[in-house]
């Protein structure tokens, strides 16, 4: 089986995300006061799309939300942060044996900072595995399709852990395979095959044509 492209979400499939997100939150808890919730409530309330007013509410926290917002846009890329981003198991083997199967890995982020996103990549190994990064505007509509819709291919698959991910692929008609294991429960996804981890996709089982 040959793709033209392999469209891949980071934050999830490829980089466990978890403890920057916790450490972005809990910080600005403390520095505005309120409780943070414990880290794996706290992500387990993320993966179920709990709403951050209500993480807030639950925290008590003593400040507004636009002002918990405007924090967390301003400080979860900082490089301190993106530090705390591992990467998930066995991400590099995976992604050199995908070599087999496709000439072009794609991947396609809503990160804000093309230049810390970069440095990452490369820090961790992955940046020289990939044929194009594709960072997209978090707040635009559609925005993963927006930057995806002119490529030509004739076989292609989105990998991703949220609807975002899922919802692309169905506006560029292809399959999607929904990583479990990432930024939301499965029962938010809509894919049309289901992996905990990129290393668990087995390509020979899916039917990418039917």
């Amino acid at each position: 089986m040959i793709f033209d492209y392999i469209f891949l979400d980071l934050d999830g499939p490829l980089l466990e995300g978890k403890y920057r997100h916790y450490k972005c939150y809990e910080d600005i808890i403390k520095k505005y006061g309120g409780t943070a919730l414990e880290i794996d409530y706290y992500w387990e309330l993320k993966r179920n799309k709990i709403t951050r007013d209500i993480i807030l509410e639950k925290s008590n926290f003593q400040e507004s939300y636009e002002i918990f917002f405007k924090e967390w846009m301003i400080s979860i890329e900082n490089e301190k942060y993106l530090n705390l981003d591992i990467l998930k198991p066995e991400v590099v083997e995976t992604l050199k044996s995908w070599r087999n199967i496709t000439d072009k890995i794609v991947l396609v982020t809503m990160r804000q900072n093309r230049e810390y996103l970069l440095n990452q990549l490369d820090r961790l190994g992955i940046l020289c595995l990939l044929n194009e990064v594709i960072d997209c505007p978090p707040q635009r509509k559609n925005t993963k399709y927006e930057a995806l819709k002119d490529k030509i291919f004739n076989n292609a698959i989105f990998i991703g852990d949220t609807e975002e991910d899922t919802n692309t692929a169905k506006m560029l008609g292809i399959k999607s395979i929904g990583i479990t294991n990432g930024l939301r429960n499965k029962k938010f996804l809509e894919a049309d095959y289901y992996y905990e981890e990129i290393k668990d996709i087995d390509f020979n089982r899916l039917e990418i044509n039917e």
